[in-house]
């Protein structure tokens, strides 16, 4: 990754530029986190969530196709950075800075409930272990201002980490396309693993205080494939309109369990004191 890095950087002749950074939401996921801001001309979860907070934050994706909680374990720390003195947050080498975070959100799972065949399945066991060591470690590199922020004493951890289960799979539609539209090695699915593990996610958001985004229930994943599968491009990726409903879903999270933490935007000529995010820089109107 370093290496790819600094290629970028010596084809851009080494150039930066320093921005005063809005307050960070992190996004971090497999395809689904990856694929967030559209497909082929299709809106996806994460371009209507950086809409939603267009001026008042800036949405940092960190979407990896194809990978499973091991996977996601491993690479968490390089795109954390480590933390240094006085709370400063750097690793050395991609630049890494402390900027105020409202919340993260993690997506994964359809890779691991995969089939025992395929390459990326892990057992449920050790996908819960992955999970519960992914917020960990998020939450590891998050620095408590509290000079900075209103909660109340019984509100949670200082930054929300929004948990998503694994949506619904069609698993015909999904060999057809690995085996006919786009060759591959095939990656058996079923939708009752997507089920399980989604399932066992919700009980970890329970246990360590994460709300969950239920995407299988928001697709309709117990109404049969008849029914889950117009929102699924392929068998597991999400249609436009299936993206639409996971932002919905995860605007609901943000409302109903978040509410009091200060992370729903403000609109247009609400007050900053209003418990939410303002918008950036003064109002054209105040302007002339």
């Amino acid at each position: 990754t370093d290496r790819r890095l600094m290629k970028t950087m010596n084809l851009l002749g080494r150039a930066t530029v320093s921005f005063r950074s809005l307050p960070n939401i992190f996004l971090f996921g497999d395809s689904i986190t990856e694929f967030g801001f559209g497909q082929n001309g299709q809106i996806g979860w994460a371009s209507l969530l950086s809409s939603t907070y267009s001026r008042r934050a800036d949405v940092v994706s960190r979407g990896f196709s194809g990978y499973n909680t091991e996977h996601a374990k491993q690479i968490l720390p390089s795109i954390l950075g480590t933390i240094g003195d006085g709370g400063g947050v750097s690793d050395g080498k991609s630049g890494t800075t402390s900027t105020p975070l409202l919340f993260s959100t993690v997506f994964f799972g359809a890779n691991d409930a995969s089939l025992p065949t395929a390459r990326q399945h892990l057992a449920l066991e050790d996908y819960c272990d992955n999970m519960r060591d992914i917020i960990t470690t998020i939450r590891s590199h998050i620095h408590d201002d509290d000079d900075a922020t209103n909660q109340h004493p019984d509100s949670g951890p200082p930054s929300p980490i929004i948990l998503f289960t694994p949506p619904p799979v069609a698993p015909k539609a999904w060999d057809h396309f690995c085996t006919i539209t786009s060759p591959r090695p095939l990656s058996p699915r079923s939708n009752a693993n997507c089920k399980l593990y989604g399932s066992a996610l919700m009980e970890i958001g329970k246990e360590m205080d994460c709300p969950v985004v239920d995407t299988y229930r928001l697709l309709g994943g117990d109404k049969g494939e008849e029914h889950y599968g117009r929102y699924l491009v392929d068998g597991i990726h999400l249609t436009g309109e299936g993206n639409n409903l996971v932002y919905e879903g995860l605007m609901e999270v943000i409302r109903e369990e978040l509410g009091d933490r200060g992370v729903l935007p403000l609109v247009e000529g609400e007050e900053e004191g209003g418990g939410g995010v303002p918008l950036d820089q003064k109002l054209w109107s105040e302007m002339c």
